[in-house]
């Protein structure tokens, strides 16, 4: 009798590898009722279905993750599904821009600790930023970076110069790309709370509905299964070699 119907459906579409087949033996009522969160955000229309892959594409290359067996496996699904060598790419690249949160955090507690310390705090001329402008105008400079701007503006008309072009560059729809960022900026590896927020309201300002940020939300939650990704074959692996030498 099949125990899990709803594992094998997904182990037979690509969206899940060896490595939870003994999670399946060992466990297959709980492996199911995973698999039903599972098939609810892969077969639903909320949300295209290239889409969903890119995010959780996303999820598992951002630096705070770093999860290369869904990498792989993301991205095997986002070019079954159409996406092309840019959009894939385009992901890659906005998941680099993530490393701006160790200035938008670390930067104003530098500056209360200066405060609190006595220190001095003075400005730096700026010198010219067109980019840094250019994101003021579109009303997506981050009040996080004031600070910075303050201090090292040519740092941060740098980083801006190599994340500011993605929403501009035609690859992903600008709904796409903040869709994208509140996966990331949500991931339960990173849980960025300012840049969650920051991305949904763009998000909605965009079109998006609660059902589409709602559903973005729940693709993140299903990063927790990684952990079995991760942990079950090891743990097999290790019952095994513990059997050979008994």
């Amino acid at each position: 009798m099949n125990e899990t119907p709803n594992y094998n459906a997904l182990r037979a579409a690509g969206l899940f590898d060896a490595s939870l087949d003994r999670l399946a033996e060992w466990a297959p009522d709980w492996t199911e009722n995973v698999m039903a969160l599972v098939q609810d955000s892969q077969t639903n229309d909320v949300l295209d279905p290239k889409l969903v892959a890119l995010i959780r594409l996303n999820i598992d290359v951002t630096a705070t993750h770093l999860y290369a067996p869904g990498v792989r496996r993301h991205v095997r699904d986002a070019l079954r599904l159409g996406a092309t060598r840019a959009e894939i790419l385009e992901v890659f690249k906005l998941a680099s821009v993530v490393g701006i949160h160790a200035c938008a955090l670390g930067v104003p507690i530098l500056a209360e600790e200066l405060a609190h310390a006595g220190l001095p705090d003075e400005a730096v001329e700026p010198g010219v930023t067109p980019v840094c402008d250019a994101v003021r105008a579109n009303g997506m400079f981050n009040p996080l970076w004031e600070t910075i701007y303050r201090w090292d503006a040519q740092y941060l008309e740098k980083f801006l110069g190599m994340g500011f072009g993605l929403w501009k560059d035609g690859i992903l729809p600008p709904l796409w790309i903040e869709f994208l960022c509140i996966a990331g900026d949500a991931a339960i590896t990173h849980l960025y709370g300012h840049g969650t927020r920051r991305h949904i309201q763009a998000a909605l300002q965009l079109g998006a509905s609660r059902e589409h940020v709602l559903e973005v939300l729940k693709l993140v939650s299903l990063q927790g299964i990684e952990a079995c990704e991760l942990g079950v074959p090891m743990l097999d692996e290790e019952i095994r070699a513990l059997a050979e030498k008994g």
